[in-house]
């Protein structure tokens, strides 16, 4: 009797890591469809993490978040390399460029491909301080690397949504 207690806790475990996969897949889900639904949340949480990190004003997280050759595109600034982000990053802080900002993402699409994938999400940017109200929105268009088993952004692409003409 006690052999078979000991088996049962990895023997229950295992079925309820089959039955989470199931239902978290439609019920049909495979060895390959859990990895790609794990990476997929770990690419939502650094995808999640670049905005909290941004209003932490934490450089050092912010930079760690990319590829040591990473790069980085917006109106705002472009940067190369994960010391020449940190610098931007900084730059942009000590200007005062992102006080009283708050930074959000909304839905986003991520494609995984083995130890690469693709992210396309818009975000917003909230003022805090002036008034409560939406200051920017857009989307970011990523690449992503799997880096020693961590998901790193490769390549971020910001851009900006365009105001309609007044006239409209």
């Amino acid at each position: 009797m006690k052999t078979i207690r000991r088996a049962s806790g990895p023997v229950i475990g295992v079925l309820a890591g089959a039955v989470a996969a199931g239902v978290l897949l439609g019920g049909n889900a495979t060895a390959t469809e859990s990895d790609t639904t794990n990476d997929r949340v770990a690419i939502r949480d650094v995808i999640d993490r670049h905005q909290m990190y941004i209003d932490l004003r934490d450089a050092d997280a912010y930079a760690n978040l990319y590829t040591k050759d990473g790069s980085y595109r917006s109106p705002f600034g472009s940067a190369d390399g994960r010391s020449k982000i940190k610098a931007m990053f900084t730059d942009l802080a000590e200007k005062g460029f992102t006080k009283g900002k708050r930074h959000m993402t909304g839905p986003a699409m991520i494609e995984v491909n083995g130890t690469t994938a693709t992210a396309r999400s818009w975000y917003w940017v909230a003022e805090t301080e002036k008034e409560h109200a939406v200051y920017a929105t857009g989307t970011y268009t990523d690449k992503f690397r799997k880096v020693n088993g961590h998901w790193e952004i490769a390549q971020r692409v910001q851009t900006l949504d365009q105001l309609a003409p007044a006239s409209q």
